[in-house]
């Protein structure tokens, strides 16, 4: 992994924005910062105002773990491609397809509260239904062996298995016939028409998309981590809102980059937000 704020990442990023490209982003630990509690994350002002300049001027999409509705309540208009449940829920999905997950996710989650309910309230573990996929929240839990313990000990028991991916204090289960980040991101770039894209995200639910090593997507990881497979990383979240900088002000220099995306591209100078 490179660092991306460099002149050779700089270099890749004004590449894909001679093309038409999709600008995709995760929510938490990306966008937003990871705090505490699950429903407090929101934008940043200086990152909001520099995500609105470039969702007017090209093709651009969150993909996150939360719910599209959770989204668009944080979000709001600033970003008009919003996918949630890991890539699962979305317009990019076939009515019968989704409706096959929401009926397993529906069947785990009556499990859950009909039989283990008392066990997750007396360890602190909440889950969160997203109605395509769950999701076992631990960050404010002080015993936290013991509440993984009891979070595997109930997915053992979830018929069909499910598909597992962990993040930041949480687990995510999601139904086998769910699609993934990755599935995601390939048919928005097709829906959209976009040769290229650019993907950045913060933990093991985007690897999904590192993982696909497609030379058509450029992947950046918040933080730097050994075996993941992006191309770049940030340091720290808060360079988010450098990135962003740098693609309107870049992108502002090359008009033809910007042509035909969005009823509203027209191409002035951008002021500088308030920090």
């Amino acid at each position: 992994m490179d660092y991306l704020l460099t002149e050779k990442g700089k270099l890749d990023l004004e590449a894909i924005l001679k093309g038409r490209s999709l600008y995709a982003f995760d929510f938490d630990g990306t966008l937003a910062k990871i705090v505490r509690e699950h429903h407090a994350a929101r934008l940043s002002r200086p990152i909001r105002f520099w995500l609105e300049k470039l969702a007017t001027r090209a093709p651009t999409a969150i993909i996150s773990g939360r719910s599209v509705e959770d989204l668009r309540s944080r979000v709001g208009t600033a970003v008009p491609h919003l996918i949630g449940n890991h890539g699962s829920e979305g317009p990019h999905t076939r009515q019968e397809d989704i409706q096959q997950v929401r009926e397993t996710s529906s069947g785990w989650l009556e499990l859950i509260t009909g039989r283990l309910q008392d066990e997750l309230i007396r360890s602190g573990v909440t889950v969160e239904n997203k109605s395509y996929s769950l999701s076992f929240h631990y960050r404010t839990v002080e015993q936290r062996d013991e509440a993984r313990a009891l979070i595997s000990r109930i997915i053992a028991e979830l018929s069909p298995p499910p598909r597992i991916v962990l993040g930041k204090s949480v687990v995510n289960v999601m139904p086998p016939t769910a699609s993934h980040k990755g599935t995601a991101l390939l048919e928005y770039m097709r829906r959209l028409d976009c040769s290229t894209a650019l993907y950045v995200g913060d933990d093991e639910t985007d690897e999904d998309v590192f993982a696909l090593r497609d030379h058509r997507i450029l992947t950046v990881r918040v933080g730097k981590k050994k075996g993941s497979a992006a191309r770049y990383f940030l340091k720290r979240q808060t360079e988010i809102t450098e990135m962003l900088r740098l693609l309107v002000e870049v992108g502002d220099q090359s008009i033809h980059t910007w042509s035909g995306c969005h009823e509203h591209g027209a191409t002035r100078p951008v002021p500088h937000p308030n920090e």
